[in-house]
């Protein structure tokens, strides 16, 4: 947070502006105001990891996992379980297509009401 601070010009001012970041959904506090999802990212561990080169990452639920390298424009290996066999799952992103397709994604809760509860949806 010191550097945040520093550069936002102050403690107070850091914690501001995060608070309306998390406000508009751009990320999510934890309970103590650190960052938990910078979407896609995680900074919590998670059952998604997305490997890419030399360079790893948490991903906060199956379709940010397919977000990370969307937005990174890299090659990616996701690894993850199926929700219903917890067995790996086999998936890698080359050229921003999905090398095995098939299976699914379930989301149990609506998209509108992900926000609900942002973290255990």
């Amino acid at each position: 947070m010191s550097v945040l601070a520093e550069w936002a010009g102050g403690s107070g001012a850091a914690e501001s502006a995060l608070g309306r970041l998390h406000d508009a959904h751009a990320l999510v506090l934890d309970e103590d105001g650190a960052i938990r999802m910078a979407l896609p990212f995680s900074a919590a561990e998670s059952d998604h990891r997305v490997h890419s080169g030399d360079q790893t990452w948490w991903a906060n639920c199956a379709w940010d996992a397919l977000a990370i390298p969307a937005a990174l424009g890299r090659d990616a290996q996701i690894e993850a379980t199926w929700l219903d066999t917890r067995k790996p799952v086999d998936l890698a992103i080359v050229g921003g297509e999905p090398s095995a397709p098939g299976g699914f994604i379930h989301f149990a809760v609506p998209a509108h009401r992900w926000w609900d509860d942002i973290v255990e949806t």
